[in-house]
């Protein structure tokens, strides 16, 4: 008997920022969740700060619940799936997957069912509601069980619905993009610092010119060459600062590093066959 509206299988970073959203959107009561991890602190961990319900097993979470959010490493997917498929019933169980480089027919195959898979991918700023979320759905998926994952979503930021082909780029640009900005932050709160600024001014300095940036970026009807020129005046410092950027081929660095994470998105999609 179904008894959670979701039960979330792998309760690390990003099943919590999806979790903590997902409270937090007052969509569903902690009371129609559960969860499962294989570490008994992390299971103690969020049973804590959350007050969901922690399951036993795999078996407890596919039995009681109707949608199955796996976030498990891509690595971990296989034993998993072999445990899900055990108790998994199509009529009852949706599968919502949010492991990097997994495609669905991956997962339709491993549990040689015709049950219902719908792929995204999220990132971190879920937990604030501000994530980002890519869509696939499988061919198995209902339009019924598809809107329900979008609502869901909805309230967790914004998404975008695209051939599950695409993924991987998708992926690498959304995913992973959140560290990238976050890097880009760590050095330039280091160089205010280096250059006479307080630890609390630079931090200050950075993180709301980027927010303001984004946001600018966003609503302002101009292209983002437009942007860059009414900010770097001629002769001016910003456009020497992006002298710099571009005599270091920031273009080049860019593209070279999100090429080298679809690429590892499209290896760990090779392991699985292994």
């Amino acid at each position: 008997m179904v008894e959670y509206k979701i039960g979330i299988i792998g309760c690390g970073n990003m099943g919590e920022a999806f979790l903590k959203g997902l409270l937090d959107s007052n969509l569903l009561p902690a009371s129609q969740v559960a969860g499962y991890d294989i570490s008994k602190d992390r299971n103690k961990y969020i049973e804590d700060n959350y007050k969901i319900i922690i399951s036993k097993s795999i078996k407890e979470i596919v039995e009681k619940s109707k949608y199955i959010l796996l976030s498990v490493k891509p690595q971990n997917i296989n034993p998993v799936l072999d445990e899900l498929k055990v108790s998994l019933n199509c009529k009852d169980n949706i599968i919502i997957s949010i492991a990097a480089g997994v495609p669905t027919f991956y997962i339709e195959e491993r549990l040689n069912l015709s049950v219902q898979v719908i792929r995204i991918m999220p990132n971190t700023p879920a937990l604030i509601k501000k994530g980002m979320f890519v869509v696939s759905k499988g061919k198995f998926v209902c339009d019924g069980d598809f809107s329900f994952v979008i609502e869901l979503i909805k309230n967790l930021g914004d998404y975008v619905i695209i051939d599950e082909k695409n993924q991987n780029i998708a992926t690498a640009i959304s995913g992973s993009g959140p560290a990238y900005f976050f890097l880009f932050c760590k050095y330039l709160i280091e160089a205010g610092i280096r250059n006479g600024l307080s630890p609390d001014v630079s931090k200050k300095l950075v993180i709301n010119t980027i927010i303001g940036s984004g946001e600018l970026l966003k609503y302002y009807n101009a292209g983002i060459e437009e942007l860059i020129k009414i900010v770097a005046s001629p002769g001016g410092t910003t456009e020497k600062a992006l002298e710099i950027f571009n005599e270091n081929k920031i273009d080049e660095i860019i593209l070279k590093a999100v090429s080298s994470a679809v690429k590892r998105a499209y290896e760990l999609q090779e392991m699985l066959k292994n």
